[in-house]
């Protein structure tokens, strides 16, 4: 027995209304054709639907059940239309994003900010992790997209791509004799109190090679993990930092101002994807809320 959709629907509606004139008006077909597709119906399954009282039909027994099958079946295929729909405009779903502190401390609450107020019905989760960290996340597909520093060699599961480089900036006291300057100059900070990131910062690494190719010594007063942190300290008054261009976007802290470095010392960073995975209609789009962002703080940086 092969049962027709299009009986099945007029069927449907004939329940839904009680008039075979009224489900003709919603199938935007005559009321014989209904008719008909009733009678076809009947003579599959070898039942009788519905007595016939005047223009009155009464369904059976056996027609209220079917229809309650019926409609379970429609209920279903309209949930799943609703369901499709959303994913493609991309109101609904999951979208799992970790990060270096770098971005995840702040900055990045911009982006995602945007990217759920044009999303509500997203529910975004964000790790705050080291770079090695976030790697074994994306590896293990257990993030959508990761943000990491720069990652010179290849990562097994991973699909990087390097973003655009920008300048760190020189936080210091607001007091402090070289706040006066437009810009800091790499042999202004010999001899200064130094707050430095740990020694496995890549932005650390960068900054020693370029005091070093200088000449400059600085009084290395203490270590740190975060940029945040180390913020903090100067605020205190325990001495001066470079601090990635992330973090310094997000400082409002009116004890400390940034200035420039001469020559730059650039903050490198990736974003990373896990391998041989198709990208979501939603992770498309935080990529491009990021995408924004990054163009709005750093419209000079050549991505």
């Amino acid at each position: 027995m092969s049962l027709n959709p299009r009986q099945l629907e007029a069927f449907r509606k004939v329940m839904s209304t009680g008039s075979m004139t009224l489900a003709a008006e919603l199938l935007e077909i005559s009321q014989p054709a209904v008719s008909r597709l009733i009678r076809d119906l009947e003579t599959a399954l070898s039942i009788r639907l519905f007595r016939r009282e005047g223009n009155r039909l009464i369904p059976g027994a056996e027609a209220r059940r079917l229809f309650r099958e019926v409609e379970r079946f429609y209920q279903g295929m309209e949930s799943i239309e609703r369901v499709a729909l959303d994913l493609k405009a991309a109101r609904v779903g999951n979208l799992r994003v970790a990060t270096i502190s770098a971005l995840g401390l702040g900055f990045m609450s911009e982006g995602i900010q945007a990217f759920s107020q044009a999303h509500p019905k997203v529910s975004v989760s964000m790790d705050v992790c080291p770079s090695q960290d976030v790697l074994e996340l994306v590896t293990a597909n257990q993030v959508d997209v990761g943000y990491i520093g720069f990652m010179g060699t290849e990562y097994p599961g991973v699909d990087a791509f390097q973003q655009a480089s920008v300048a760190a900036v020189c936080v210091l006291p607001r007091g402090h004799v070289l706040a006066r300057r437009k810009a800091v100059r790499i042999t202004d900070l010999h001899d200064q109190p130094l707050i430095s990131l740990h020694s496995n910062s890549p932005l650390r690494l960068r900054v020693d090679m370029a005091m070093a190719s200088a000449g400059v010594r600085c009084r290395h007063v203490m270590e740190t993990t975060f940029a945040h942190s180390a913020c903090s300290l100067v605020a205190s008054g325990l001495g001066i930092t470079i601090s990635d261009p992330f973090t310094a976007t997000q400082l409002r802290d009116p004890r400390i101002v940034c200035r420039p470095l001469v020559p730059d010392i650039y903050y490198t960073f990736s974003m990373v994807l896990p391998s041989h995975q198709p990208r979501s209609k939603v992770v498309n789009d935080f990529i491009g809320a990021m995408k924004v962002l990054f163009d709005k703080n750093f419209p000079a940086s050549d991505s």
